[in-house]
């Protein structure tokens, strides 16, 4: 059974200059340029608009132990971020999640809105469903925590881009 979940961020900084940020190819190159086997990135749905897509493997020994259990070699997990164009206070997009290996399927989506003049609001509700026999909740309710701590790693990317600006 799915596990659903929500999450949100502040981020220190203002949401035109948030929304500049994750829809800047260069923000996702620096943002995993030490994990991805492969980035693509993809601004063909228009002005202010960004798909960034990022796969990457991970060795079996790097897995929590009630993973190692059920995969076989490596892991091959991929995230997909879409973020559509700004809409007065207001960015939607998309976070989705996979992995060969396990069965994992992770669907989101994610707002940005102003919070105040100063401030922006990351804002992200979704599920994730792993259909493994016996121990799939167990490690629902892991990636869950994985997925809020990403979210937070994510403001924090998205703060210190803006901080070396």
């Amino acid at each position: 059974m799915a596990k659903s979940f929500e999450y949100s961020e502040e981020i220190a900084y203002p949401l035109d200059r948030v929304h500049a940020t994750v829809t800047n190819p260069a923000f996702w190159q620096h943002r995993f340029e030490k994990a991805p086997e492969k980035l693509t990135l993809d601004a063909s749905r228009g002005p202010g608009t960004l798909t960034a897509i990022m796969r990457d493997s991970i060795g079996v020994s790097s897995l929590p132990s009630i993973v190692s259990k059920v995969v076989s070699g490596e892991l091959k997990v991929e995230r997909i971020d879409e973020w559509g164009a700004l809409d007065g206070n207001r960015a939607d997009g998309r976070i989705s999640g996979s992995s060969t290996g396990i069965p994992v399927q992770i669907d989101c989506t994610s707002a940005l809105r102003a919070s105040g003049e100063e401030a922006t609001v990351l804002e992200v509700a979704g599920s994730v469903e792993v259909k493994v026999p016996l121990v799939g909740g167990q490690i629902e309710s892991l990636i869950r925590k994985q997925v809020g701590d990403m979210i937070g790693q994510d403001r924090a990317a998205i703060e210190k881009s803006l901080g070396d600006s």
